[in-house]
């Protein structure tokens, strides 16, 4: 999980140097396309704005590069979480019918004490699905309030599409 946490933290950096590259280039557009300034000055500062969109682009390439590296090592935690619960069931179960075949040597009620224990695993088996699933959950929807805030220079409309196409992969790619 440190991995993922990493990846975030370098995300967010990355983020604000883009808002910060974003918002140096606006003040040196202005000022390049300012007629009262001289013409060095202003050439000055259409070179700046032109680094500051360099920078502002490689900013955002290298954010999306960790948030994603961020979102495969969250879902790697929780597809291994998935894997453990399976496993942890399996064991169950399996335990369940052994104590259980010795019992019905013993007792003759063999039959009851495997319903009962598998029920019982059962049980366990579908509250750690239910907290993986929640999990999962958290993980996604940290990522579609990324994309919503990412997505702040389009229309309304197609941030909301985003964000439901976002949260719709996202969904089946848990389910799968």
């Amino acid at each position: 999980m440190t991995d993922a946490v990493k990846y975030g933290a370098e995300a967010v950096k990355d983020k604000v140097s883009e808002v910060t590259s974003g918002a140096s280039y606006e003040v040196n557009k202005t000022a390049a396309k300012d007629s009262d300034r001289s013409i060095g000055d202003r050439i000055g500062h259409g070179v700046d704005a032109v680094k500051d969109k360099f920078d502002e682009k490689k900013s955002e390439v290298s954010k999306d590069a960790n948030k994603n590296a961020a979102e495969h090592e969250a879902k790697g935690l929780v597809e291994t979480m998935k894997e453990k619960a399976a496993e942890a069931y399996n064991y169950v179960a399996g335990a369940a019918a052994g104590v259980a075949g010795a019992a019905a040597g013993v007792a003759g009620e063999g039959g009851a004490i495997v319903g009962t224990v598998k029920e019982k695993a059962t049980e366990a088996y579908n509250y750690v699905a239910e907290k993986v699933s929640e999990a999962t959950h958290a993980v996604t929807g940290d990522a579609n309030k990324e994309v919503a805030k990412d997505s702040s220079q389009q229309s309304a409309g197609s941030r909301v599409d985003g964000v439901k196409d976002k949260l719709n992969e996202k969904l089946s790619d848990g389910k799968a």
